[in-house]
């Protein structure tokens, strides 16, 4: 009796361990056993970037969760349905996948679309941890393609800037006297999709990240699809590139939703005030009593060509560098509202309903940008033969601005 009670025991094991080397064996297929998961059939057409959970103080109250993507299928005669999954993927529940928003960039169609989807969380009873797509009518497998879902903090009376991506070769110098200077602007994060980066870059990006100044969300190294492209001016594609940039722009105004203002600025562009307010102060105290139906505020740029050598005084590129344009309306840059904007890219803002998008023309408020003599552009081919302007207004800050950099780079063992 005692010998067939133990037998039965063991069964009983044997079996659990098969039913929970079944349960791995299932959510792992999406990466060694791809074929076995009949479900995935969109993993090679439909890549998901990130998932970004609407921003708000429960988790309980969000209705939405928001896939950031480069979408290769023909969407609008496509049905896809969003897989929600829980903890350990155990709970599982199905939506429908709504189109958000879908970039529209010429009129050539590129390979791979910008596009957001919408997965609607009404009526789950669980906290969503994972979400894929798949195709109408496909079960929703815990061995498909997932990404975690992201929960984006609040911060109402907060200032963000979205960097978008960076990638190759950036001075660290350089890199480490721009975070220093959003810190004098008193922004309180930074968003940066990071493809890849030189070793002294990355040494600066972790010291920011470490500090909560700066948060980090991957980009592929290697790009999705069959068009030979990149970032580098050498190897940007005209009709896909615009979309692989756009997914970051996408990541960011899903990511920042909760911030008051945020700003879509690069690694070598200055918003110069010229009492030097901080974004925030400008917004309160110039801005919103001006237009106070704005959506958004774009900027003119003074382009600082370092073609032109240096006119300044060294080590950092804004004290530098002090030959620059008069401002222009090119190449413009913007700061918006998030709970007033329905959409942006890198130059263009879409306003929601009864807002609008102000054009700062007036020079109170600049763009400064540090960049080599754009020769590719036809209406900089004669680049080198501009007058430029010394604009000095950045020694005022340089004193404390290089005190900072020095000091991170001795934190950070940087030369």
């Amino acid at each position: 009796m005692k010998r067939k009670y133990l037998k039965t025991i063991k069964g009983l094991i044997f079996c659990l361990v098969l039913i929970f080397c079944n349960f791995c064996l299932r959510r792992n297929t999406h990466v060694t056993q791809r074929e076995n998961c009949p479900s995935d059939t969109l993993f090679e057409t439909v890549h998901i970037f990130n998932s970004i959970a609407e921003a708000k103080p429960k988790w309980q109250s969000v209705e939405l969760i928001v896939l950031n993507v480069l979408d290769g299928s023909f969407s609008y005669l496509s049905y896809f349905d969003c897989c929600l999954f829980g903890e350990r993927m155990l709970s599982i529940h199905r939506s429908e996948a709504k189109i958000k928003n879908s970039y529209i960039e010429g009129s050539i169609q590129p390979e791979l679309t910008a596009r957001q989807y919408m997965c609607s969380t009404k009526h789950i009873t669980f906290k969503p941890m994972y979400v894929g797509l798949v195709e109408n009518g496909m079960l929703c497998d815990p061995c498909i393609t997932v990404k975690p879902v992201i929960y984006p903090i609040i911060k109402e009376h907060g200032t963000a800037v979205c960097a978008k991506i960076a990638f190759n070769h950036l001075n660290p110098v350089h890199l480490t006297e721009w975070f220093e200077y959003q810190k004098l602007m008193d922004v309180n994060i930074i968003l940066v999709m990071l493809q890849y980066l030189n070793d002294e870059a990355l040494k600066v990006f972790k010291f920011y990240e470490r500090q909560s100044f700066l948060k980090i969300l991957p980009y592929p190294a290697v790009l999705p699809g069959q068009t030979d492209r990149g970032f580098e001016s050498t190897n940007w594609h005209s009709e896909q590139s615009p979309h692989d940039e756009q997914v970051a722009v996408y990541t960011c105004q899903t990511y920042l939703q909760g911030y008051e203002l945020v700003a879509v600025i690069d690694f070598d562009e200055f918003i110069v005030h010229d009492k030097f307010m901080s974004y925030m102060t400008m917004l309160k105290s110039e801005l919103m009593p001006s237009y106070p139906d704005a959506a958004a505020f774009t900027l003119n740029v003074s382009f600082f060509i370092t073609d032109w050598g240096v006119s300044g005084v060294e080590p950092l590129l804004t004290s530098k560098y002090i030959q620059g344009t008069p401002p222009r309306f090119e190449r413009y840059k913007n700061l918006y509202i998030p709970k007033r904007t329905q959409n942006i890219n890198t130059h263009e803002i879409q306003p929601k309903g009864g807002y609008k998008r102000i054009l700062l023309r007036t020079h109170n408020v600049v763009l400064y940008h540090y960049r080599k003599c754009p020769r590719d552009d036809i209406k900089w081919k004669h680049c080198m033969q501009i007058t430029p302007r010394i604009d000095k207004k950045m020694y005022q800050l340089m004193p404390k601005l290089l005190s900072n950099v020095i000091d991170v780079k001795a934190r950070i063992g940087i030369s």
